[in-house]
Protein backbone atom coordinates (compact mmCIF):
# COMPACT_ATOMS: atom_id res chain seq x y z
CA UNK A 1 0.00 0.00 0.00
CA UNK A 2 1.19 3.52 -0.76
CA UNK A 3 0.98 6.39 1.67
CA UNK A 4 0.67 10.14 1.51
CA UNK A 5 0.99 12.94 3.97
CA UNK A 6 -1.94 15.31 4.25
CA UNK A 7 -1.65 19.06 4.14
CA UNK A 8 -0.70 20.56 7.47
CA UNK A 9 -0.91 24.21 8.41
CA UNK A 10 1.78 25.25 10.86
CA UNK A 11 1.45 28.59 12.62
CA UNK A 12 5.01 29.66 13.31
CA UNK A 13 5.18 32.11 16.24
CA UNK A 14 6.29 35.64 15.38
CA UNK A 15 9.55 36.91 16.86
CA UNK A 16 8.01 38.90 19.70
CA UNK A 17 5.90 35.97 21.01
CA UNK A 18 7.44 34.16 23.96
CA UNK A 19 7.92 30.44 23.39
CA UNK A 20 9.74 27.88 25.48
CA UNK A 21 12.06 26.99 22.63
CA UNK A 22 13.13 28.04 19.16
CA UNK A 23 12.37 24.55 17.90
CA UNK A 24 8.92 23.29 16.92
CA UNK A 25 8.49 19.57 17.69
CA UNK A 26 5.96 17.76 15.48
CA UNK A 27 5.00 14.24 14.45
CA UNK A 28 3.47 13.54 11.04
CA UNK A 29 1.48 10.39 10.34
CA UNK A 30 1.10 9.02 6.84
CA UNK A 31 -2.38 8.11 5.61
CA UNK A 32 -3.19 5.27 3.17
CA UNK A 33 -3.00 6.48 -0.43
CA UNK A 34 -4.65 4.74 -3.36
CA UNK A 35 -3.70 7.16 -6.13
CA UNK A 36 -0.70 6.39 -8.32
CA UNK A 37 1.98 8.33 -10.19
CA UNK A 38 3.48 7.63 -13.60
CA UNK A 39 7.27 7.69 -13.77
CA UNK A 40 8.71 7.35 -17.25
CA UNK A 41 11.55 8.12 -19.61
CA UNK A 42 11.20 9.63 -23.09
CA UNK A 43 13.81 8.33 -25.53
CA UNK A 44 14.69 8.80 -29.17
CA UNK A 45 14.61 5.74 -31.46
CA UNK A 46 18.36 5.19 -30.86
CA UNK A 47 17.73 4.94 -27.09
CA UNK A 48 19.21 8.29 -26.05
CA UNK A 49 17.13 10.43 -23.66
CA UNK A 50 14.95 13.23 -24.99
CA UNK A 51 15.57 16.14 -22.61
CA UNK A 52 12.91 18.83 -22.32
CA UNK A 53 10.22 16.71 -23.99
CA UNK A 54 6.75 17.88 -23.02
CA UNK A 55 4.40 15.19 -21.74
CA UNK A 56 0.71 16.06 -21.51
CA UNK A 57 -1.69 13.63 -19.93
CA UNK A 58 -5.41 13.29 -20.32
CA UNK A 59 -8.26 11.23 -18.90
CA UNK A 60 -11.12 9.91 -21.04
CA UNK A 61 -14.24 12.00 -20.40
CA UNK A 62 -16.27 8.77 -20.48
CA UNK A 63 -14.72 5.34 -19.80
CA UNK A 64 -16.78 3.78 -22.62
CA UNK A 65 -14.93 5.83 -25.28
CA UNK A 66 -12.21 4.32 -27.47
CA UNK A 67 -8.92 5.73 -26.15
CA UNK A 68 -7.26 5.27 -29.56
CA UNK A 69 -9.74 7.36 -31.58
CA UNK A 70 -11.71 9.74 -29.36
CA UNK A 71 -11.02 13.43 -29.02
CA UNK A 72 -13.14 13.64 -25.87
CA UNK A 73 -10.23 13.97 -23.48
CA UNK A 74 -9.97 15.85 -20.22
CA UNK A 75 -6.54 17.44 -19.66
CA UNK A 76 -5.26 16.66 -16.18
CA UNK A 77 -1.63 17.74 -16.21
CA UNK A 78 1.73 17.93 -17.88
CA UNK A 79 5.41 17.49 -17.18
CA UNK A 80 8.70 18.39 -18.82
CA UNK A 81 11.36 15.71 -19.07
CA UNK A 82 14.66 16.38 -17.30
CA UNK A 83 18.12 16.05 -18.88
CA UNK A 84 17.83 12.25 -18.64
CA UNK A 85 14.42 12.24 -20.34
CA UNK A 86 12.69 11.31 -17.07
CA UNK A 87 9.34 12.67 -15.95
CA UNK A 88 6.81 12.17 -13.17
CA UNK A 89 3.05 12.63 -13.62
CA UNK A 90 0.24 12.29 -11.19
CA UNK A 91 -1.61 11.63 -9.17
CA UNK A 92 -3.90 9.33 -11.16
CA UNK A 93 -6.71 7.23 -9.78
CA UNK A 94 -7.18 3.45 -10.01
CA UNK A 95 -9.53 2.67 -12.89
CA UNK A 96 -8.63 5.80 -14.88
CA UNK A 97 -7.67 5.39 -18.52
CA UNK A 98 -4.77 7.79 -19.09
CA UNK A 99 -3.68 9.04 -22.51
CA UNK A 100 -0.23 10.58 -22.92
CA UNK A 101 0.76 12.97 -25.70
CA UNK A 102 4.49 13.55 -25.95
CA UNK A 103 6.02 16.45 -27.84
CA UNK A 104 9.64 17.17 -28.61
CA UNK A 105 10.87 20.21 -30.50
CA UNK A 106 14.49 20.06 -31.54
CA UNK A 107 15.67 23.46 -30.39
CA UNK A 108 19.02 24.90 -29.58
CA UNK A 109 20.46 24.04 -26.23
CA UNK A 110 21.81 26.78 -24.00
CA UNK A 111 25.45 26.31 -23.04
CA UNK A 112 25.34 27.41 -19.41
CA UNK A 113 29.14 27.40 -19.13
CA UNK A 114 29.48 30.11 -21.75
CA UNK A 115 26.19 31.92 -21.19
CA UNK A 116 25.47 31.94 -17.45
CA UNK A 117 22.02 32.85 -16.21
CA UNK A 118 22.20 36.04 -14.20
CA UNK A 119 20.13 36.71 -11.10
CA UNK A 120 18.08 39.86 -10.91
CA UNK A 121 19.12 40.47 -7.33
CA UNK A 122 21.94 39.49 -5.06
CA UNK A 123 21.30 36.72 -2.51
CA UNK A 124 20.71 37.79 1.09
CA UNK A 125 23.49 36.88 3.50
Amino acid sequence: MDYQINRFVINVPVENEKTGTDQLEMDFFLQPEHRKVILGTVRFPDGTPAPCAVIKFFRLKRPSLNAETTSELEPIGHAIADDCGQFLLGPVYPGDKIILKIFYINGTNIDLDNDPIKCTREPEI
